[in-house]
């Protein structure tokens, strides 16, 4: 099974970045972006299989951004990040992998 690409959302770019270099450690396949426009490019391209949206943002802003990636592809499952008391940015690590594993059994499951 090839590795399923997550678009990861967030509110700094600079954090992205770090993120997506730390799961691709753990050989994930990860966009990262904080910008509406490229985000509806990436997910218009085709090539997004799930998206992770992160904790940084308000929960009015989660909302919306959530609403924003089903109105341009309402097939892709879209995951918040749970609020959790003295979580950090790194937090995002486990629950993308837990929904990269969880995406891939489903998909195995389907076959």
């Amino acid at each position: 099974m090839t590795e399923p690409r997550l678009l990861l959302i967030g509110r700094r770019q600079s954090t992205l970045d770090v993120l997506k270099e730390e799961l691709g450690r753990f050989g994930r396949d990860v966009v990262a972006f904080n910008d509406r426009d490229r985000i509806r490019q990436t997910l218009l391209d085709g090539n997004v299989d799930l998206v992770v949206i992160g904790g940084g943002l308000d929960d009015p802003a989660r909302d919306a951004m959530r609403q924003f990636v089903l109105d341009v592809r309402p097939d892709v499952p879209v995951h918040l990040l749970p609020r959790a008391e003295g979580a950090s940015p790194a937090s995002v690590i486990p629950f993308a992998n837990e929904q990269i594993v969880l995406f891939k059994v489903r998909a195995a499951a389907e076959d």
